[in-house]
């Protein structure tokens, strides 16, 4: 857990407990007199919920810049209204930065009475519409309850009984707190927060070790009721990391499941080039890039149904674990990741279509996949021919990418605008390696089939 600080103010009472980073732009405050639970992973009484899980959730994030949790006033009068708000902005002004977001979550009543007389978190937020002491990119209500009570200035309610069911470290927070943080976040930049400790050895890794054998042995040595309950919890935690519906199936088989725990290997956790200082490195995998095309095929269409359906093709793929990205600096290696997964949305989505529209109820433009040579190679079949003429052009996509490449000069934008950004931004990836230059495997798209294989 990252540490919090006690927070004192100019009497030396303790007022809140805080937590900054060196980077990001967001600066999360809580005001709640049940301040001092979020220390508390499991608090005293239901008033102090979801206090830790706020922090232990956004204090991962890269835009976090700091959170604050800091006390109700202890009454309606101003007087101990304004000894929070300048407490809060001391603190603020000891970020020496000026550029920042400020959320700000305020909880209804002091104490455990739901009566109108202690409902001094709505005059403290009337206190700051009306003399606005610091400049808020959002404010919102954090209570037990939530519809029924007052709010006057049309706020968003969140109740920390609902923040609190997430606490699980596989749980991202639920989705409507996330859309008032303006949090959008890429889905593999979601993957690597919540596996940073994937695949490690040490005490503090339980489920997800680098050996596969440790794993096994809850999955299929033993039934034990302790052996089922973290079977459970490390399937949870890859289904939710990869935001994906893995079949029953490919857990009931050992070397599918070892298959799905060395591809991880090859794109997060403590192994993976893009995530890791570590000297035993490893690249983005055909594995890997099978699991980045499932989490596209899932982000348009709402399943990886078309990925999933031949379990005994994934059995036999003993060699998914086969480098297709060379070894890459950890930036570099991220930026490679994503741009594959571009690549595959861009190739996935209709080109009529927005990426960001909802296609659950559209036809796959995958027809179907196969494994080649023990998981060495990968196909995936294309409703759509690279050959022929797209739908809003003239050329096809195999002439407009020949012209591109006949120029003298190619301009590269590591924006997925388009379908030829994507594929120039993977091809400039791909030729980026710590150890030379070019790739250890090979992505090519021939006619309708796309074509992912390792060559060594």
């Amino acid at each position: 857990m990252e540490r919090l600080i006690q927070y004192f103010s100019q009497d030396e009472r303790c007022l809140g407990y805080v937590w900054k980073q060196d980077q990001g732009q967001k600066v999360i405050i809580v005001v709640d007199d049940c301040f001092r639970l979020v220390e508390y992973d499991n608090p005293p009484n239901a008033h102090g919920y979801g206090l830790k899980v706020i922090f232990d959730k956004l204090s991962r994030h890269q835009d976090t810049l700091a959170i604050g949790f800091f006390d109700l006033p202890q009454s309606p009068e101003n007087p101990d209204i304004e000894l929070i708000i300048n407490t809060i902005k001391t603190w603020i002004g000891e970020l020496e930065f000026t550029n920042y977001k400020l959320y700000l979550l305020v909880d209804y009543f002091h104490g455990q009475q739901t009566m109108e007389s202690n409902a001094h978190g709505l005059k403290f937020v009337d206190y700051w519409y009306e003399y606005q002491p610091l400049a808020a990119e959002k404010i919102a209500y954090l209570s037990i309850g939530g519809a029924d009570l007052p709010n006057p200035h049309a706020l968003e309610r969140f109740q920390k009984t609902s923040i609190h069911d997430h606490k699980q470290e596989y749980k991202l927070l639920p989705e409507d707190f996330l859309r008032w943080l303006d949090i959008d976040e890429h889905p593999l930049s979601r993957l690597w927060r919540y596996s940073d400790r994937w695949f490690l050895s040490d005490d503090t890794t339980i489920l997800i070790k680098h050996n596969f054998a440790e794993a096994r042995k809850f999955l299929f040595d033993s039934k034990d009721e302790t052996a089922v309950y973290q079977a459970n919890e490390y399937k949870k935690k890859i289904a939710h990391a990869l935001q994906l519906d893995i079949p029953k199936a490919w857990w009931e088989n050992e070397a599918s499941a070892n298959h799905i725990h060395e591809s991880l290997k090859c794109l997060a956790g403590a192994f993976f080039c893009g995530q890791t200082d570590n000297a035993a490195k490893r690249h983005l995998s055909v594995g890997a890039a099978y699991l980045i095309a499932l989490m596209a095929h899932q982000k348009i269409y709402g399943n990886a149904d078309v990925f999933l359906n031949d379990t005994e093709a994934w059995i036999k793929s003993s060699q998914a674990s086969s480098p297709v990205f060379p070894l890459q600096d950890q930036v570099t290696a991220r930026k490679s990741a994503i741009a594959l997964y571009d690549f595959f949305i861009c190739l996935f989505t209709l080109r009529s279509e927005k990426i960001s529209q909802d296609n659950s109820s559209e036809k796959s433009l995958v027809r179907s996949i196969f494994f080649y040579e023990a998981g060495k190679v990968l196909k995936i079949q294309l409703t759509w021919n690279a050959q022929n003429q797209s739908s809003d052009r003239q050329e096809s996509l195999a002439q407009i990418i020949s012209a591109i490449f006949k120029q003298p000069t190619i301009n590269i934008s590591p924006e997925a605008k388009n379908t030829r950004n994507t594929i120039l931004n993977l091809w400039g990836q791909m030729a980026i390696s710590e150890s030379g230059f070019m790739s250890p495997g090979t992505i090519y798209m021939e006619a309708d089939t796309l074509v992912i294989a390792a060559t060594k």
